[in-house]
This record gives C-alpha cells, sequence and structure tokens, in this order.
C-alpha cells in the first residue's frame, strides 16, 4: 500500500474575491445615518482568538483562552477585529442583545465568529429589541458560523401587532465601495418576526404588520438573513453604490422568519423623499444605472416557514449580477419559495421546493419565479412540487429564461405559468412535468400571450382530461410527449409523441427533503422511463443544452429524448467488484479478504453487525496516531473508460475534536497520489475539485450516506453524488490519473473516531 501525507483539516473560505477598495480605519465605525462612532478599543493583533462565555465569563478578562474568556457582547462590540481573528462564542450560552463587532478581515483571511465547546450553538437573542441580532455594516472578510440566532418581539394579542424592522443577520453598507467577501456557514436562524411590506399592491388591504405600497426600498427587507445596502442621505445620495461582492449562505437553517428566509438587495431610491439612483431598479436588459450586488452564492440551506402566517419568500435574490442559488431545501414558504427579481445571469438548480401557499396578503404561490427584469436565468435540474404553481414565469418589462431538465409534479393550480410581458422570452425544454392535481399543466392568459415561449422536448403528463396547454401565435410546442388523460395537442406542435411515456414509477411515492437529508432530488427518479419509451430518441437537440440531465447522464446518446431523463449510453461490463461483508465473520477484518487490503495501524478495521446480522458492514476505526488505518483494493491493470465507485458509508456519532478526516475513498493512480479524494470530517463532507477542497454536503449521525463517484480517464473528470444527488460536476482530478489502480477507505495521523462503510460496487463502462 502507497504511503500518503495526512490531509490537512478542510479550509471552509472560498476563493478571495476582488481586493478590497477601502481600508476601514481601525478606531471607527460609519453607521447608517452618516453617523461616526467610536469603535472602542484600538485594534489587536491579527489571528488572534477571544472567547466569550455568558456564565463563567468576565469582561475584565483577557478573552485569550478558555479559561479566561469574557462575558458580554458589549465587550465584543467595542473590540475591532482584523485579518484572521476569531470570535469563539462558548456552546450552549445565550445572549440578549446585539452583536456587531467592528472591523474586517482581509482576503485570504476573513475575520471569524464561530463556536467552541460542546453542546447547543450559542446563541444570540434579539429580542425584538434590536433591529439585527448580528449585524455588520461597511465591513468586510467576515465569516459567520456555526451560531444560532433568534430575534422574536412579544406578542401583543393581536396577531401580526408585533411585527417590526427585524432581522436575524444583516449585512449592509453606505461607503460607495465593494465590501467582499462574506460566508454565512452553518448557522440555525429562526423566529424572526419582521414586518411584511410590499412593493405595491392596495393599501385597503393593510393589516396588523402587513403593508402595501411601501415602494421598492421599504419593502421586504426583514426576515432571517438579509444582504442589502443603502445611502447615508436620501435627499443627497453618494453618485456611486455600496455593491456586496463575494458572499456565501450555506449549510444553514432558516426557519419561521418574516417576510423572508434570505434576502439580497440593492438600493434605488424609490421612497418618499429620496432622490432616485436607479441602482436598484432595470428600465431595460441594458441600463447602465443598474448596480447591482455580485457573486452572491446560497447552497446547501433548509428553509421553512411552515410555522409562521408571515414567511413571504423563502429566497428573495434580487439586484444581483451572478448569482446561484443550488441543493436547498425550501419547506412550506409564502408567495413564492425562490424568487429573483432584477437580476441578471442567476442560476437556479438541484433544489428541492414544495408546500408553497398564499400568506400574508400575498397573490402568488409558486415554487420558482424569474420575475421582473431578469436576463439570463437559468432554472435546472429541481424537484418542484406540491405548490400552488410549480414554476412562473412573471418577466415584466423584459427578460429571458431557460427552464430545463426539472421534475415538475403535482403542483395545485399550474405546474408552469406563463406570466410575462411581450418583450420577454423563454426557453422550457426537456421537464417532466406530471400533473395528477389540477386542471394546468401549462397556463398563460391576456396580455402575457405576447410573450415568446418556446416549449419542446416535455413530457406533458395529466391524470386529468384536457388540462390546460395554453397556445398563442409566440408560443412554440415542438416534440413534446402528451401523455395520461386526453389532452388536447397543440397545433403548432408538428412532432408531437401522444403516447404513455411509461415512467417507472407514477406517482412520486418518496419523502421530502429535510434539514438532514437535504433536497431530496433522488425522489424524481421514479419519473423517468422505462426502456422501451416512446419519449427515446424521440426529441429534438438543443443547443448550448448544459450537458446532462436530471440524473446526470450526459447528453446526448443518440438522438435527444424527451423529458428530464436521457437514456445512458454506453455498453455496462459485469460489476467488477463488489463488497458487501454479509457473509463474513464478525470480529477483525483480516488482511486479504475479499482480495482487500487491511492496515490496522492506529487502530482497527472490523466487520460488525451494522445494520445487522444479516446485513453486515465494516467499521473502521482510528484511535492511535501511527501509520494508516485502512481498507483499499488494488486494480492490475488499472481501470479505464467510465469507473463508478459506489459505497453506502456512516458516521455513528458527532464530531467532538481532532481532525477527523476519513477517506469514503481516496481513488488513486498507479503512481499512488489520490486522483479523487473524497471523505467525511467535522459534520461535512468534503471533496476536492482539482487543487481546492469544497463542502458538498454535510451528515447527521448513525444515517447511511450512498457515496457514488463517477470518473472518466477519457475527459481527465469525475462527477460526484451524495444520495443520488450530483454535488460536483467536471471536477478535474486532484493529480493525473490515466487509470484507477486503487480505492482506499482510509485514516491516518491524528485523526481519530471511526467509519462504518459497506456495499461497495466498483463498475466499469467501455
Amino acid at each position: 500500500m502507497s504511503t500518503v501525507m495526512s490531509d490537512p483539516a478542510p479550509a471552509s473560505w472560498p476563493p478571495p474575491g476582488r481586493l478590497r477598495r477601502l481600508v476601514l480605519s481601525a478606531a471607527v465605525a460609519v453607521v447608517a445615518g452618516g453617523l461616526i462612532v467610536g469603535a472602542g478599543s484600538p485594534a489587536r493583533a491579527a489571528n488572534t482568538t477571544y472567547y466569550i462565555d455568558a456564565a463563567a465569563g468576565a469582561d475584565a478578562n483577557s478573552g485569550l483562552d478558555q479559561s479566561h474568556p469574557w462575558k458580554s457582547l458589549n465587550k465584543v462590540n467595542a473590540t475591532t477585529f482584523g485579518a484572521g481573528d476569531r470570535i469563539l462564542l462558548k456552546a450552549g450560552s445565550t445572549w440578549t442583545g446585539q452583536l456587531w463587532p467592528k472591523g474586517s478581515g482581509t482576503a485570504g483571511s476573513p475575520a471569524v465568529i464561530d463556536a467552541y465547546g460542546s453542546g447547543d450553538k450559542p446563541r444570540i437573542n434579539g429580542a425584538g429589541a434590536v433591529s439585527d441580532a448580528v449585524r455588520l455594516f461597511n465591513q468586510e472578510y467576515w465569516t459567520i458560523r456555526g451560531i444560532e440566532i433568534t430575534n422574536t418581539a412579544p406578542p401583543t394579542g393581536t396577531a401580526g401587532a408585533n411585527l417590526g424592522d427585524l432581522r436575524g443577520i444583516h449585512i449592509s453598507g453606505d461607503n460607495s465601495q465593494t465590501l467582499d467577501g462574506f460566508l454565512i456557514d452553518a448557522v440555525a436562524v429562526h423566529d424572526v418576526t419582521g414586518r411584511v411590506n410590499w412593493i405595491g399592491g392596495s393599501t385597503a388591504d393593510n393589516a396588523p404588520g402587513i403593508t402595501f405600497q411601501t415602494g421598492w426600498d421599504s419593502s421586504k427587507r426583514t426576515g432571517g438573513i438579509v444582504i442589502d445596502t443603502t445611502v447615508p442621505n436620501a435627499g443627497a445620495p453618494p453618485s456611486n453604490p455600496t455593491i456586496i461582492n463575494d458572499a456565501v449562505v450555506q449549510n444553514s437553517t432558516i426557519a419561521n422568519t418574516s417576510f423572508a428566509g434570505i434576502v439580497v438587495k440593492q438600493y434605488a431610491g424609490s421612497n418618499a423623499g429620496a432622490v432616485p439612483t436607479g441602482w436598484g431598479t432595470r428600465a431595460n436588459a441594458g441600463d447602465t444605472k443598474f448596480r447591482p450586488h455580485t457573486n452572491i452564492v446560497i447552497r446547501n440551506n433548509y428553509i421553512t416557514q411552515a410555522g409562521t402566517a408571515y414567511g413571504c419568500n423563502g429566497i428573495y435574490m434580487t439586484d444581483v449580477r451572478g448569482g446561484t442559488i443550488e441543493r436547498n431545501v425550501v419547506d412550506r414558504t409564502g408567495t413564492s419559495g425562490i424568487e429573483t427579481y432584477f437580476a441578471d445571469n442567476v442560476t437556479i438548480q438541484f433544489n428541492e421546493v414544495f408546500g408553497t401557499t398564499q400568506k400574508a396578503g400575498g397573490a402568488d404561490h409558486n415554487g420558482i419565479d424569474a420575475d421582473k427584469g431578469t436576463t439570463g436565468q437559468v432554472i435546472q435540474y429541481n424537484y418542484v412540487h406540491g405548490n400552488g404553481d410549480g414554476i412562473l414565469l412573471c418577466q415584466f418589462v423584459f427578460g429571458n429564461v431557460v427552464v430545463r431538465y426539472n421534475v415538475i409534479a403535482g403542483n395545485t393550480r399550474y405546474q408552469i405559468y406563463l406570466h410575462s410581458d411581450r418583450a420577454a422570452t423563454a426557453q422550457v425544454y426537456n421537464n417532466t412535468i406530471y400533473n395528477n392535481v389540477s386542471q394546468g399543466l401549462i397556463y398563460g392568459y391576456g396580455d402575457s400571450l405576447a410573450a415568446r415561449y418556446a416549449i419542446s422536448n416535455n413530457i406533458l403528463y395529466s391524470t386529468r382530461a384536457n388540462a390546460a396547454l395554453t397556445t398563442s401565435g409566440t408560443i412554440t410546442y415542438d416534440h413534446n410527449v402528451y401523455g395520461g388523460a386526453t389532452l388536447t395537442v397543440p397545433g403548432s406542435d408538428s412532432r408531437p409523441v401522444v403516447a404513455d411515456p411509461r415512467f417507472v414509477s407514477a406517482p412520486i411515492n418518496a419523502p421530502s427533503g429535510t434539514a438532514d437529508t437535504g433536497p431530496a432530488l433522488a425522489a424524481g427518479l421514479e419519473l423517468q422511463v422505462v426502456a422501451g419509451s416512446p419519449a427515446i430518441n424521440a426529441g429534438v437537440a438543443v443547443g448550448g443544452n448544459g450537458g446532462r440531465d436530471y440524473a446526470g447522464n450526459p447528453l446526448y446518446n443518440g438522438a435527444a429524448d424527451i423529458g428530464a431523463f436521457e437514456q445512458p449510453g454506453g455498453t455496462s461490463t459485469p460489476v467488477t467488484t463488489r463488497h458487501t461483508f454479509d457473509t463474513l465473520p464478525t470480529g477483525p477484518l483480516a488482511n486479504g479478504t475479499e482480495g482487500l487490503a487491511v492496515s490496522t495501524a492506529g487502530g482497527s478495521a472490523a466487520v460488525v453487525n451494522v445494520p445487522s446480522a444479516t446485513d453486515k458492514s465494516v467499521r473502521l476505526t482510528r484511535t492511535t496516531n501511527s501509520g494508516s488505518t485502512s481498507v483499499s483494493q488494488t486494480f492490475g491493470p488499472p481501470l479505464t473508460g467510465t469507473v463508478t465507485v459506489e459505497t453506502n458509508v456512516m458516521r455513528e456519532s458527532a464530531y467532538v475534536s481532532g481532525n477527523d478526516f476519513f477517506a469514503i475513498p481516496y481513488i488513486r493512480s498507479s503512481s499512488g497520489l489520490n486522483a479523487v479524494s473524497v471523505a467525511m470530517t467535522k459534520n461535512t463532507v468534503v471533496a476536492y475539485s482539482g487543487g481546492t477542497l469544497v463542502t458538498v454536503g454535510s451528515y447527521a449521525p448513525g444515517r447511511w450516506y450512498a457515496v457514488r463517484v463517477v470518473i472518466s480517464t477519457t475527459t481527465q473528470t469525475f462527477d460526484l453524488y451524495l444520495d443520488g444527488a450530483l454535488v460536483l460536476d467536471n471536477s478535474a482530478f486532484r493529480n493525473p490519473l490515466t487509470g484507477v489502480a486503487q480505492i482506499d477507505y482510509y485514516a491516518n495521523s491524528s485523526n481519530y473516531g471511526s467509519v462504518v462503510i459497506d456495499d461497495v460496487a466498483v463498475t466499469v463502462t467501455a
């Protein structure tokens, strides 16, 4: 077995954005309204860690070790922090008030808010007494990780009367600079009683906590996490906006927050008495006054509004150029699960959105909405089900959008709602649309039918006869499958396929995603079609199609298929190797068993009755910093072509301390170098994409996860799937790989703990 250097603890910070435009003073902080206030103590040495304990701390302490922690938020708020500084809050502690540390980090060395110790996440409770429970203003390069935030105003006895200008986490500024580098990771934000302000509507519908006709700047900027900017003086705005660049919200839970879960917004000067700037609105696609935020990513979050009647958006991404919304679960929000508005080049992918309803005066109840003034929107690989409308195309004034390779099922009104203005265009292709609860498949009316919609290669299936398929002179249907009950085939479809598409299993009968599981994208696989389906090879080729289908299969295998799934190509050989461990005796796994190389230096490898005596697995346990603990298989000659490595993996206990890095697996070349590195570490699943270690998911102790790596030695790339969901696509190898010579489940150095592996299978496709 090759000797491999131990991996470092994974870095969480993404590659830095542009260099900061402004060096903030270490002694002052700029706040809203243009006031300058003292930031407290002078900046201290960089890369310093500070500990804060609400129960055992004292502000007179140094704060520099766990035995001498600070106590209060006031002490933190009065301190200016710098590059690499860490503010660690004691697990299990609760503070009431606002956390607003001053200062900024630098590119590659952010200032960090995090937790230490064991127990519940440290909690910041705004209690409705502060607008922002956690605040950053005119600051940059900050990471906020591992804390709990709430901001609930006490109820008054009148429903909605306690809603106010409240947020959980608020990142903002007004200094006319570009503020770079924000990471919000693994936080829990919940129960924020933010008011519901609507841009338009009728004031006759006002109610406690709900106000209509508030205009752009006053609307839709309360909730769990809000990223926006403003100006010091609305009556005399500066010539340049403040722009947020490179902000990531990931791996977090946002629950029961109003107006929204996550909001991104730019200032426009729309309110009475304000001088308009035009930064936050768009007159047309080339509007030079439009100055949006840039490079915003929202991924791997669980967002629910199930417990509040005032939660009116899951994700509201506005005023963004270059955005990604991916791998989120959006559960039972109001109005829109995911909405973009005045945005350019935003990709919405691999999300599950379900259960959206009308709330708090909102007129809509859709899963995903490309709304007013949105250009370059791509909606792909999403599972959208059980909402009012599935996908709403509401591009007022102008816009363009691509909707492709989505599974859209069981929405109670329209599966796709056409509601755009004349200047908008949409490409809707290769979606699988399953309708069993309404009379609407694809529906629009009135002036919205003057927009141009190209609808091709979709499976349009309905259990309800004559479900709506709206037509007009600017709506083109082409090469679609029309199945189920009798449907009226649009006359523009010159190549319709009227037939049963022959689903694998319909309707979908699978649980929805949760905070623990992430998006249940695998549920959509039930609407794949079987071999011999009339949807196979019956479509029309589409250029710029993204290169893959909902399941990750490459496009095309022969002629284009119809629907969200392309039948995979190639000829599969028998499984090269499979290890179930079920027939092995319980106890130590001997070296050479089933051709496996076993090393127990520093720990043990044992066959265990997990999950049962008839369904066994192997547990790798590491306890000592000596040698390596591993189970590996070597292939001679190395495997070439498309090589798929599948494993079921479980961590039995939560991360406590140490490096905790377990390969699940490493995949190596004949020279012993890792080409693919996948690992479980510190409650997350990570992998190398090229030379960069990225977080691709999280894991819960005691739960099995299906890990699948699909390697192409031809293209020198790999795809990584976690529980059937694609989490890395066409990623570069960590090191060159001409053939798979070894797979290794492995830990060394001080990576203590255990991992359980089962059902290891390696398959080669020519």
